[in-house]
């Protein structure tokens, strides 16, 4: 058995992978102080499934040796993480993984610099979708719009996350509020902020909304202006709330939701790798 894991700044992901069966993708937040990743491990991580041992990663279930593969974008070291699974399964394996290992070509001045979970999300998305012209949309704590061509990683732009925008509006003014991002299970029940809004609480929300959407939609358009055959990949915890908004602006039959990208990329790189 093979787990993908994606320490990320606000959430840790996990791809769980297991013979004979569809993968399964869990997502728990990670505990902000280290002294509580021990409960964290016992309590939630190792036991992904809610009734049944097939769904627990206890060694009890499953006594075989898991190798988790890991990528490591927040402020949580992997290496802690190991040391608490491992004083419950000791006999699993830890990979990092790095970009060195991805095969795709980056065409960047810096290509060390690039953060991986770009480059995974774009190795995933030429796996899965081809290697027509994309435009890969990670809707996290901060947004990137990126740049793959004839799998050619080409760079692209770094935004402000909807939540860390947010967090601008008190420091612009004592009278303009903090705005909560809502949160989606499904992209069908996400409902764009209206504009014009009729509030300042309503006058931010949608200024965060629209002026992102109106940033992913000028980047699509430079790009349509060099291909026609753009597609737009848009993965991320706030993909679900953007997407009703980029219907409104991009054709539909472009956009792809892929939730799990990273992961994907983190999976299929493992299982290239041996």
């Amino acid at each position: 058995m093979n787990i993908a894991v994606d320490i990320g700044n606000t959430n840790l992901k996990c791809l769980v992978s297991v013979p004979h069966t569809d993968n399964e993708f869990y997502v728990w937040t990670i505990p902000p102080i280290i002294d509580r990743l021990d409960d964290f491990v016992s309590q939630h991580l190792l036991r992904w499934g809610a009734t049944t041992d097939t769904g627990k990663l206890m060694p009890s279930a499953h006594p075989q040796p898991i190798t988790w593969h890991i990528i490591q974008t927040g402020k949580l070291h992997w290496q802690h993480l190991k040391k608490a699974i491992l004083k419950i399964r000791p006999k699993d394996t830890f990979k990092l993984m790095t970009h060195r290992q991805i095969p795709l070509d980056i065409n960047v001045k810096h290509p060390e610099k690039v953060g991986i979970d770009r480059l995974l999300a774009a190795f995933a998305a030429v796996q899965l979708h081809g290697d027509s012209p994309m435009l890969i949309v990670d809707a996290g704590t901060a947004i990137t719009v990126d740049v793959v061509n004839e799998q050619i990683f080409c760079g692209g732009a770094i935004l402000p996350g909807l939540t860390a925008l947010s967090h601008v509006y008190p420091l612009i003014s004592d009278k303009l509020p903090h705005v909560s991002i809502p949160a989606y299970p499904k992209s069908c029940d996400a409902i764009p902020p209206m504009f014009p809004g009729r509030n300042t609480e309503e006058a931010l929300q949608s200024g965060l909304y629209w002026g992102t959407i109106g940033a992913i939609r000028q980047f699509y358009d430079i790009m349509v202006s060099k291909t026609k055959k753009t597609s737009v990949i848009i993965t991320g915890g706030d993909a679900e709330y953007l997407l009703p908004g980029l219907f409104c602006v991009i054709p539909p039959k472009k956009i792809e939701h892929h939730y799990p990208l990273i992961l994907e990329g983190i999976n299929l790189l493992a299982r290239l790798k041996g």
